[in-house]
């Protein structure tokens, strides 16, 4: 293993003395490595912590079987908006075959499919198989984030998801069952050499200080089966109470037609509180720098000023729409001879991040809406699109779609709102949210 020393720089701390605020979250002292760099590039690329406000958090993870998550997943994660985490195994496609395999969903299409629709890709390791010697642990974590990093170009590979591998549990590290398994373990040091954070198998809900290494190593919630899956809203309820967030996974080959309803209903009744303003629905890095009291998220957009200085980089003059303000805040009014409205935004470190466009319209008359991010240079190398219907009424509504922005090869997106049908439209601060 000598090739790997040096390769990266490797900071110790001590997660103790943190303030009586995180005494909850904190262990017996020990000595744990982290990677500074690849944790200061995970912080940055999201703009620092997700302040949620006093909402509570939750993210959803799907553990590899992606034929099955292609045909019956991923069309419920669009239905309601609700981003997802990929652990997907670098050698998947080869080794999971059939009706419980992924070669229906190969790298190319599995990164455009993350890209449209604000999907996060995790390292499960290269075959989800135990690994007994030093050589192997290299070839199931280390030499698996390399071909997974090579085979989604544009996607950031920052996580590792442990698989649960029985026989030697990767020489005793037992998929990361507390902390100090990422240190006195090789499997954990390759794990944190190589990626900015890991979940793991230590029970409990997921800390929402802000503070990404306090959820190293967090468990989830395992809802491929319906009577579990059934009670998710409790889980999010006892999360809430205890000021944290909860984090969900499902393989999608476990779910038979009772477990996928039951997920349908969780994901609906999720979607509705984060409309109703209750919660908040991020990946599973997001939900790793979630922060309960934070009133600060970053927004690509600036969508903080809104509508009340201007247009903000909007084109709202030439696009012939009008500002108007009103009780409860300022908006954009699309008129009879109106374009479609955008907004220009430069990625630089945001680049690789899942974002969620948010945004609150309302209609008299009830409208088809187009919602897109896209290339601003050119769209055929990435673009993203969704179309919702508002229906007409004197309260607002709230939209919201997810992407994730490309690591490599686009410098600016362009977030375009365009009207297709309908008649009177206000939009109201639209948001390019960390997520």
């Amino acid at each position: 293993m000598q090739f790997l020393a040096g390769q990266l720089a490797a900071t110790p701390v001590f997660l103790t003395g943190l303030g009586s605020a995180h005494a909850a979250d904190s262990p017996a002292p020990y000595p744990f490595a982290f990677n500074q760099t690849l944790l200061d590039t995970f912080i940055a690329r999201r703009g620092g912590a997700i302040g949620t406000a006093g909402r509570a958090a939750v993210a959803f993870r799907c553990d590899h079987h992606l034929n099955r998550f292609k045909a019956d997943l991923l069309p419920l994660h669009r239905k309601y908006a609700i981003p997802v985490t990929i652990a997907a195994m670098s050698q998947m496609t080869a080794v999971e075959k059939g009706p419980a395999g992924s070669e229906l969903m190969p790298f190319p299409l599995l990164e455009r499919s993350a890209l449209e629709n604000g999907i996060e890709v995790a390292n499960h390791s290269a075959t989800h198989r135990d690994a007994a010697t030093d050589l192997r642990l290299t070839e199931e974590i280390v030499e698996a984030h390399w071909s997974l990093a090579r085979s989604l170009p544009k996607l950031p590979i920052e996580l590792f998801v442990p698989p649960g591998v029985g026989g030697t549990n990767y020489r005793g590290f037992d998929g990361g069952a507390n902390w100090s398994s990422f240190q006195k373990h090789l499997a954990g040091r390759l794990i944190t050499q190589q990626h900015a954070l890991s979940t793991g198998y230590m029970p409990g809900y997921w800390s929402m200080t802000g503070q990404a290494l306090l959820n190293m190593g967090r468990s989830h919630i395992r809802i491929d089966d319906a009577a579990v899956a059934w009670r998710g809203k409790d889980f999010v309820n006892a999360a809430r109470r205890q000021h944290k967030g909860v984090c969900f996974m499902y393989h999608p080959s476990s779910l038979n037609a009772a477990g996928l309803a039951a997920v349908e209903d969780l994901f609906a009744w999720c979607a509705a509180e984060r409309d109703a303003g209750r919660l908040d629905i991020l990946t599973v890095g997001g939900l790793m720098l979630a922060q309960l009291d934070g009133p600060s998220r970053h927004d690509l957009l600036g969508g903080d000023q809104g509508f009340s200085n201007g247009w903000n980089g909007w084109n709202g003059l030439s696009a012939k729409w009008s500002l108007r303000a009103e009780q409860g805040g300022h908006y954009a009014r699309r008129g009879t001879r109106s374009t479609a409205l955008s907004k220009d935004c430069a990625l630089g470190v945001y680049a690789g991040s899942t974002r969620q466009l948010r945004m609150s319209v309302r209609s008299g008359t009830g409208v088809r809406l187009k919602l897109e991010v896209f290339d601003a240079e050119s769209p055929a190398r990435f673009s993203a699109a969704r179309y919702v219907t508002v229906r007409g009424s004197g309260t607002n509504t709230a939209l919201h779609q997810y992407v994730t922005l490309p690591l490599t090869g686009t410098r600016t997106v362009r977030v375009q709102l365009t009207p297709v049908s309908g008649g009177e439209l206000l939009v109201q601060a639209p948001q390019l949210l960390a997520a």
